[in-house]
């Protein structure tokens, strides 16, 4: 029986920064097609420079319409970014971000589909130049990890953490910039990604 995958998220999920312009959901893609028996179906609905409001407001359109077996989300670097030099707020109060996520998590409720939520994964800080105007917080990610991963509990939605794995990589080498794996880190992310399904019984 065919299963659609679909994911949602932003430019890391869209696959931004890999040269070979795949994005590590069709590189998981590659990974599960050359494993399973059953055919799949992929549906990337990411979109570059999205935040969960972003995401949240598209979902009744993009998820409502197709019959998802399984829906990966993997979005919220976006919702982070403070503006340097100064003692703002960030672009989203912690409130509205929850808002946010419960509206787009109810949305999902409304369908038959499985669904995992992934964390945000570290940042290079010192990648920001000193005159860029934005920048993003490792202090800030751990925080909000923490609270996706609250809703997700409160839901019993599955939540796939990497954070605390990947602050023991050498990031240098697997990113492109501040916050975007190159292709070696979009592989990383899509074998991480596909052990994690088959282990829970979501493939």
């Amino acid at each position: 029986m065919l299963k659609n995958i679909g994911l949602i998220g932003d430019s890391i999920a869209h696959g931004f920064c890999d040269s070979q312009d795949l994005g590590w959901f069709a590189r998981m893609g590659k990974i599960i097609l050359s494993k399973k028996t059953n055919p799949y179906l992929f549906s990337n609905l990411a979109y570059m420079g999205d935040n969960i409001a972003d995401t949240a407001n598209r979902a009744h359109a993009e998820i409502l319409s197709r019959k998802f077996d399984l829906i990966i989300i993997s979005i919220g670097i976006n919702d982070l970014r403070r503006r340097k030099n100064s003692n703002s707020e960030l672009d989203f109060s912690e409130g509205l971000r929850i808002m946010y996520w419960n509206k787009l998590l109810d949305i999902i409720k409304q369908t038959n589909a499985k669904a995992v939520v992934t964390d945000l994964l570290p940042i290079i800080e010192n990648r920001y130049m000193p005159e860029a105007n934005l920048t993003r917080l490792n202090s800030d990610v751990i925080r909000y990890n923490a609270i996706i991963e609250d809703i997700c509990k409160q839901r019993n939605i599955s939540f796939f953490a990497r954070y605390e794995r990947w602050q023991h990589y050498n990031l240098e080498n697997i990113y492109e910039d501040a916050i975007h794996p190159n292709s070696q880190g979009h592989q990383i992310i899509a074998q991480e990604m596909f052990t994690f399904l088959e282990q829970n019984n979501l493939l």
